[in-house]
């Protein structure tokens, strides 16, 4: 019993000439905080008085600038002509393919159909030799329409309406623009008119007044004495 309290009594006395540290766990840093994406510095507004400044082109850059632009023009015009180029080309060459085809083997009504064609034409030709160029140009064109109508009544027929759709369609937009353009003349007339009625009226009021010299002011003289004025000039 007296060992056990020397023991104890000594531990004590002991502990007060060692530094211990002693660390306090607060209930903050127990527990993480969760932060929303938007308090991130990355998804920050940027401030309203930022601006952007556009950089000043360089001399080198002002140069292959100019160049491009006045080139471009020209590389679209030879992209343009070299489509149109290349489209024609095939095109010829898909007509001549099939025209070989349809004249290898050709229908039994083609060569009558030719014949009558040419034997039109030709007829037209002999009868306007001495005619005149009208004659010559009408004659022949006109017999063979005639002759391609007979030939061929169904694609004439369809052409024909075609083209009747098409000249009624370009009479009616010709007349409707002259009919738009004779109501300006004539609505520009009628305001003409009008300016000059008005322009009368206004002179005719005015040529009615007449000025009374009893109202003038002549200060110390009379109308009679304007002989013995002088003016300094």
């Amino acid at each position: 019993s007296l060992s056990q309290r020397a023991t104890l009594a000594a531990i004590p006395a002991g502990l007060a000439f060692v530094s211990i540290n002693i660390y306090a766990a607060t209930e903050e840093e127990s527990k993480p905080q969760s932060v929303k994406p938007n308090q991130l510095p990355i998804y920050c507004v940027p401030p309203l008085k930022s601006r952007y400044v556009e950089e000043d082109p360089g001399h080198l850059q002002v140069g292959f600038s100019t160049l491009r632009k006045t080139t471009s023009r020209y590389v679209e015009w030879c992209k343009d002509a070299y489509v149109f180029v290349k489209n024609g080309i095939m095109d010829s060459i898909q007509f001549g393919k099939d025209t070989y085809v349809y004249l290898k083997n050709p229908p039994p009504e083609f060569l009558p159909k030719v014949t009558v064609l040419t034997i039109s034409g030709l007829a037209g030709l002999v009868l306007a030799r001495k005619g005149s160029r009208i004659k010559k140009i009408a004659y022949p064109l006109g017999l063979t329409t005639l002759a391609v109508s007979v030939c061929y009544p169904a694609q004439s027929v369809v052409l024909a309406k075609i083209t009747g759709k098409k000249v009624y369609d370009a009479s009616h937009q010709t007349y409707e623009a002259v009919g738009s353009l004779w109501t300006k003349n004539s609505s520009m007339k009628e305001v003409l008119l009008t300016q000059k009625e008005d322009t009368k009226v206004d002179v005719a009021k005015t040529a009615k007044f007449k000025f009374d010299p009893r109202l003038m002011d002549h200060g110390q003289s009379s109308p009679e004495d304007v002989d013995m004025y002088s003016t300094r000039s």
